[in-house]
């Protein structure tokens, strides 16, 4: 279902963004300041909007209305999958896109056929042939469907603590679909955007993470490897069982932000999770040898160490981020050798 509705919408990526003028949320959204328009997340909401009509033209959404439930759901202070209204929307939009959508496109495409030779051709035809067609049946299904999408989209931004100005996000929406258009272009709006996560993102985070990593070197206990790796060994384990890079580890894990956002951890899963020590970030290959079978170590891990430029997680640790790990080695195990592989028989 998820994907269905987020394959078709080419949605915003769920990457980090920074806003500015007003108090965010414990998700990173806030309301944004109407005396200061924030060019990130108005770039955003023209890149959302533009892609939307490119790549879906038959759906004519009321986009006042979804621009205003994206921003209401973004505000509001609850779990993706705990809020309720979200599922009652989900619902919505469940049967919209998988069977009122598809069966009204596969109707418009039948009673006007394209007829083209190139697959390439035919398809792109067909594209530009549901541009002429609004998918939708009344005025208020196109109203419900625009509230739900809305809503969930918001709440989506939420579950991803995506740092964005909720007001000028939705402003941005309201303005590109309107006939008198909006403060940027689209291409200015996605020359905007890339540049900060090219350029400017990355620069602020590697600042950011290289201020954070010292102050934590200064804090009792912690030690500091020549790679710029910091750790604090929490519980000792046992000294004579330590784990090379060719080993497997069983291990618990909690993995932190530098804000202290939890973004990935074993122990809420409730299973641990066991895997070759050389196949992990360098940080963990490098961290993972210092403590003993049974032992708890704290790691710091620069982002050269880490995910550097790149980031993870679908935007969840954006570029040049350093990382803190919490993780209990449970169990080693020696790395099973590759079977030999047997030589060819010596021909007479």
């Amino acid at each position: 279902m998820k994907k269905i509705i987020y394959g078709l919408a080419v949605v915003v990526a769920a990457v980090a963004m920074v806003a500015c003028g007003s108090k965010t949320s414990e998700f990173g959204v806030s309301k944004g300041d109407k005396s200061k328009l924030d060019s990130l997340s108005y770039a955003y909401g023209v890149n959302f909007t533009n892609d939307m009509n490119v790549n879906v033209p038959e759906m004519k959404f009321d986009w006042n209305v979804l621009a205003d439930a994206v921003a209401s759901s973004m505000l509001v202070e609850t779990e993706y999958d705990a809020d309720e209204k979200c599922k009652e929307q989900l619902v919505i939009l469940e049967e919209f896109f998988t069977t009122k959508r598809p069966e009204r496109i596969q109707k418009f495409l039948a009673e006007n056929p394209v007829d083209s030779l190139s697959e390439i051709s035919h398809a792109m035809q067909q594209h530009a042939m549901l541009a002429q067609l609004d998918v939708f049946e009344s005025d208020e299904e196109r109203q419900s469907v625009s509230f739900a999408y809305g809503y969930d989209l918001g709440a989506r931004f939420r579950g991803a603590r995506v740092p964005i100005q909720a007001y000028w996000f939705a402003q941005a929406i309201k303005e590109f679909s309107s006939a008198d258009g909006a403060r940027m272009a689209s291409d200015e709006a996605a020359n905007f955007v890339d540049t900060y996560f090219l350029s400017v993102m990355p620069r602020q985070n590697k600042e950011a993470s290289e201020a954070w990593l010292a102050k934590v070197e200064k804090q009792k206990g912690v030690q500091k490897t020549e790679s710029g790796l910091l750790y604090r060994i929490d519980r000792e384990g046992d000294a004579n069982v330590k784990p090379t890079a060719d080993d497997i580890v069983k291990v618990d894990y909690e993995g932190k932000l530098r804000d202290g956002f939890v973004f990935d951890s074993s122990y809420e899963r409730g299973e641990s999770i066991e895997f070759p020590l050389s196949g992990v970030i360098r940080g963990w290959t490098e961290g993972l040898q210092l403590v003993g079978v049974g032992g708890q170590i704290t790691l710091w891990i620069p982002s050269d160490l880490a995910y550097g430029q790149g980031g993870a997680g679908g935007g969840m640790i954006g570029p040049n981020e350093a990382l803190e790990f919490k993780v209990e080695l449970h169990e080693v195990k020696a790395k099973e050798p590759a079977p030999a592989t047997p030589l060819a028989p010596v021909e007479e």
